[in-house]
């Protein structure tokens, strides 16, 4: 795949790029053809990356494996960091949209490690790039943490109407045990990705069955 040369840039223009916000569209990819590479380059990576073909990859190795000069990839994305934090944005909305809107929040979360599972690349890429944001200076802390913040919260509150509804036990605290979830899903994908013989899927699935069973 080739990729047209970019206009030479103006010193003006070199600032003005230089002082967007980090994550703000470039001028490059604010026009219809701009956000259509940028497009292009995103569902690129994703494919190569849900296909094992990269891993945590820089941005040379994502230019070869896209047949882009690194130098075209900043055009219109304004860091390495940007363009892998969109891929993990575009991944998890994909996930949202995924999960049917009547289905039971539990086990929308279980399905979703199978959805995860079934791309190594990308799961690698998500627990590699969250490590790296532990770091506040990390232009991606703030995605993460309002992330786990969002997830758990959704978790807390389905395990509180299923408690007034019987269905869960009432000592269960709900805030922990969304915690605990969490921590248990992302151990069970990380063990996967280490040893594929780990069935991250059914070890959810059995605590699930165990929370529900516990009344």
């Amino acid at each position: 795949m080739s990729d047209p040369s970019p206009p030479p840039r103006t010193g003006a223009k070199k600032r003005a790029l230089g002082s967007a916000p980090k994550y703000a569209p470039k001028t490059a990819g604010a026009s219809a053809k701009g956000l259509a590479r940028r497009e292009e380059i995103l569902n690129g990576l994703m494919e190569r990356l849900s296909g094992q073909e990269l891993r945590n990859p820089s941005l040379r190795e994502i230019g070869r494996a896209l047949g882009i000069e690194p130098a075209h990839i900043l055009y219109y994305f304004s860091s390495r960091e940007e363009l892998l934090q969109q891929v993990i944005m575009r991944w998890d909305e994909g996930a949202r949209c995924a999960a049917p809107a009547a289905a039971n929040p539990l086990d929308n979360f279980v399905q979703q490690v199978r959805r995860n599972i079934a791309m190594p690349g990308i799961l690698h890429l998500y627990f590699t790039f969250a490590a790296e944001a532990v770091d506040p200076a990390h232009p991606a802390h703030s995605f993460f943490q309002q992330r786990f913040v969002t997830v758990s919260a959704s978790l807390a509150n389905h395990i509180r109407a299923q408690q007034a509804a019987g269905v869960l036990s009432a000592a269960m605290d709900p805030d922990s045990k969304a915690r605990q979830l969490i921590a248990l899903s992302d151990g069970l994908q990380l063990q996967s990705l280490v040893d594929p013989t780990v069935d991250a899927y059914s070890e959810m699935m059995d605590a699930i069955a165990a929370m529900r069973q516990a009344r």
